[in-house]
């Protein structure tokens, strides 16, 4: 076996921790996931990061010698130069954190530390539904709302590291509270617990009685296949769905008219339930609110990679940095 061949990716979130090995062809040959429990403080999280590593390379069946490098994308404001975490409002210990620095002195590789978003859409970028494309952003829908951006070929991260906050777009003046302090944010109004608030009055008030007898009015219990099934039974599920995509579109056709991209990838867990649903409506709400001469040459696809895009992506990075 050809050695250092292989680079870790990890995508670091607020409930789960995934890693994957990922060998020269760029192909996953491992994966595996843990959960992230931040009651127990900064040490505990580390030893599970480190711990989640050695599994994957155990299950490739490589050692630290085939390792080349290791990337990882980690929720909130990185300073990717220096592969410190910022500020990560769902991790908060890890504000400030030297992440990259932490890895490389445990491993001995060069570690690649990026936004868990950014690597996402590398990852398609590199991988999958935008290979080959110069121009794209990335809208990844969840229980909030991520953002990223390729231009000419690379990451576009800004002054601060933090471009591509697509999710406090404001779409509506005064509207609902969002969690990052303002009001009308696209997040606040389309993001996952959004929609579920909205569906769970509809089943309250009799508007759906499918959902009610999956979920009841339960926001815990309303994922997005649980809303993708009520899609199916309930009308006015799936209009309210229809207009949420719609306005999706509409902040999407404020970034085109912004950056005139080539294409737009949507991704996360709400396309992967509703994708069927949310894309055409979203186009339809794009091309109505963006410049018409730029929309039409706007390819709107949902993410290939699902999961394990950031995985792919900070595999791919750890690459490029070495």
């Amino acid at each position: 076996m050809a050695k250092k061949n292989f680079r870790i990716g990890l995508d670091i979130g607020g409930t789960k921790i995934l890693a994957g090995a990922v060998n020269a062809a760029g192909r996953l040959v491992a994966s595996a996931k843990a959960r992230t429990v931040i009651d127990e403080g900064e040490r505990y999280f580390f030893n599970t990061v480190t711990e989640l590593v050695r599994h994957v390379m155990d299950e490739a069946k490589i050692s630290a010698c085939d390792i080349a490098g290791i990337g990882a994308g980690c929720p909130g404001v990185i300073n990717a130069d220096d592969n410190i975490v910022v500020h990560s409002p769902n991790i908060p210990f890890l504000d400030g954190y030297p992440l990259g620095r932490r890895l490389e002195k445990e491993f001995g590789v060069k570690a690649a530390v990026e936004n868990d978003v950014n690597m996402g859409l590398y990852g398609e970028y590199c991988f999958g539904a935008a290979k080959g494309r110069r121009y794209v952003a990335g809208f990844f829908l969840g229980t909030g709302i991520g953002g990223a951006l390729i231009l000419d070929g690379k990451l576009y991260r800004g002054f601060s590291g933090a471009a591509g906050e697509f999710g406090h777009i404001c779409l509506e003046y005064n509207g609902p509270a969002c969690g990052c302090g303002n009001r009308g944010c696209l997040e606040a109004l389309v993001a996952r617990l959004a929609v579920s608030g909205e569906a769970a009055v509809l089943a309250a008030r009799g508007k759906a009685p499918a959902l009610l007898a999956k979920a009841g009015t339960d926001l815990r219990a309303m994922k997005s296949g649980v809303l993708a099934k009520a899609v199916q039974a309930d009308a006015e599920v799936r209009e309210l769905v229809k207009f949420k995509a719609r306005q999706l579109g509409l902040a999407m056709g404020t970034v085109v008219n912004i950056i005139d991209p080539e294409m737009i990838v949507l991704g996360g867990g709400m396309i992967e339930a509703l994708g069927d649903v949310i894309l055409p409506e979203a186009v339809k709400g794009m091309k109505a609110h963006a410049l018409s001469v730029l929309a039409k040459n706007v390819q709107v696809v949902p993410a290939k990679l699902g999961d394990l895009a950031a995985v792919m992506g900070a595999a791919r990075m750890a690459a490029d940095r070495e």
